[in-house]
């Protein structure tokens, strides 16, 4: 049976609903399942680099991340595993921006978390982090992402011709951003929707 769509939580409370652990406080495992998800051929597919991640460089990376500096890791997770991951990275405190990401386990997509795990982050971004801007960059053929960005109040600000390598051919980029005034004025309308 197909829930209705307005027996659906709105999507305010389905982002609050979202268990995010700071990279920072997860064990070791949890951190390790991360680099499951980052090498599934559905995540990479959509990354600027598509080769597999070695055990010793995810660990490094976590590493960086929990020595502080530009660079904020939450995992999501369900049932204490990890599903995926929220970044923000090139904090940068004196102009309060950055940049973020995000990719979902191949086993979590298509049921809206990512539309939750966007408002989840664009709440964080301008409410406790304090930022005026929050940047992302995709390639050109991730359509649904990038349609998924500007109907979260991304706009687009810029196409980087042939930024990524892939199979031997050149890929565009599009660069994306939001503002805090932007967010604040979207906000409750994106709030109530299912």
């Amino acid at each position: 049976m197909t829930q209705d769509r307005h027996d659906r939580p709105t999507l305010d409370a389905r982002a609050a609903a979202l268990t995010l652990v700071p990279l920072i406080a997860a064990d070791e495992a949890l951190a390790m399942q991360l680099l499951d998800i980052r090498n599934e051929p559905a995540v990479r597919a959509n990354m600027y680099r598509d080769t597999a991640i070695a055990p010793e460089e995810h660990r490094a990376w976590v590493a960086a991340t929990r020595a502080g500096g530009a660079r904020e890791v939450w995992i999501l997770t369900e049932d204490g595993a990890a599903q995926g991951a929220l970044i923000f990275s090139g904090i940068d405190r004196v102009h309060d921006r950055a940049d973020w990401a995000f990719y979902l386990s191949g086993r979590m997509q298509g049921r809206g978390l990512g539309r939750a795990l966007e408002f989840r982050a664009l709440d964080m971004a301008f409410g406790p982090m304090g930022l005026h801007r929050l940047a992302c960059q995709v390639i050109a053929w991730n359509t649904p992402v990038i349609a998924l960005h500007e109907s979260m109040g991304f706009s687009r600000e810029g196409l980087f011709r042939e930024h990524v390598r892939r199979d031997d051919a050149w890929h565009d980029v599009i660069a994306l951003a939001c503002l805090a005034p932007d967010w604040r004025t979207l906000r409750p309308t994106l709030a109530q929707r299912s």
